[in-house]
């Protein structure tokens, strides 16, 4: 099979229907928010992971009650059917798919009986994600962090993406949302496993966006800072800290939706590219000061872990000098 390289003429009128339409909506979102949000997503078959808690289940209220169609994913089947049953008892159309999304056979299966219930996924919003907070020093024996925050946050976000743009790019309409963080451009410490995930989908959504450009199908990312929801309640001490509200967060999924913007992100996250870019060895600093500032509680096996490695090094240093 040859790999030579066909050229053929671009397709450039779409490119001035999405100018058009960009400026459209982006009034229409400041000006008339609920009334541009149910002329978006009305009738709309729209797919919502992490839909059992935090910024997900509200979001699936304000789309259920905008007229949307949710599909509701997660692993807790009772708190999904609690949700469904809500939004239908106020007359909205909510269908419940568990699954573990970790597992990327799950993931197929999911799409599948979506698009036989259906018929089609107009809209995806990943927003299932898994943080974990943990020095790199810390995770020399535990690669399964870096594995189980891959595995949910990317690969999983791009296998139901995967499934489900055949149909969109066939009806040349359809809108994929990947739910990020603004470590991808603050870069926090202890954050290696979780912003190499969310680093990995970030990259997959430009791309796509790139080659979707001329067509109808639309990719988005949202860097929300901290928000106040049960994934950052293990961490005590971002009980102290300014994070952004469940409320906010909503809001910003709905604003994203409207407009279809490529990304979302606040100020912090604006000013923290600029520093990282102009003066990227300042960032460094910062950052490392606030790291050095912080006192870590080792994870339970790492004291074990340092003492092998410590006798496994002197052992191998006492053969160095016996066979000298």
């Amino acid at each position: 099979m040859s790999n030579e390289l066909k050229f053929r003429v671009p397709r450039v009128q779409p490119y001035f229907s999405r100018l058009k339409n960009h400026w459209t909506w982006t009034a229409k979102s400041l000006l008339t928010p609920s009334q541009a949000l149910r002329e978006r997503v009305q009738g709309k078959v729209i797919l919502l992971t992490g839909a059992s808690s935090g910024i997900g289940e509200q979001v699936a209220d304000k789309l259920a009650d905008a007229g949307a169609i949710l599909l509701l994913v997660a692993r807790n089947r009772d708190k999904l059917e609690m949700i469904a049953s809500a939004i239908q008892q106020r007359g909205g159309q909510a269908f419940v798919y568990p699954g573990d999304l970790s597992d990327l056979e799950t993931c197929d299966r999911i799409c599948e009986q979506a698009l036989q219930d259906h018929g089609r996924v107009d809209i995806l919003i990943n927003n299932a994600g898994r943080s974990i907070r943990r020095s790199i020093k810390f995770t020399y024996h535990r690669f399964h962090d870096y594995e189980r925050t891959l595995q949910l946050n990317y690969l999983a976000s791009i296998r139901l993406a995967m499934n489900l743009l055949p149909g969109m790019e066939a009806r040349d309409e359809g809108h994929i949302i990947n739910v990020s963080t603004v470590g991808v451009q603050a870069n926090p410490a202890r954050f290696s496993a979780y912003l190499a995930s969310k680093w990995a989908l970030e990259g997959w959504t430009w791309v796509a966006a790139n080659e979707f450009a001329h067509t109808g199908v639309r990719f988005s990312s949202l860097n929300y800072p901290l928000v106040r929801t049960p994934m950052i309640a293990p961490t005590k001490i971002y009980r102290y800290m300014p994070v952004m509200s469940p409320e906010t967060a909503v809001n910003w999924m709905l604003d994203i939706i409207i407009t279809q913007n490529k990304r979302k992100l606040g100020i912090f996250g604006k000013g923290a590219l600029a520093m990282y870019y102009l003066l990227p060895k300042t960032s460094e600093s910062i950052v490392n000061l606030s790291y050095q500032s912080v006192f870590e509680e080792p994870p339970a096996n790492y004291l074990s872990s340092k003492v092998r490695a410590g006798n496994a090094a002197n052992t191998a240093s006492g053969k160095r000098q016996h066979r000298a």
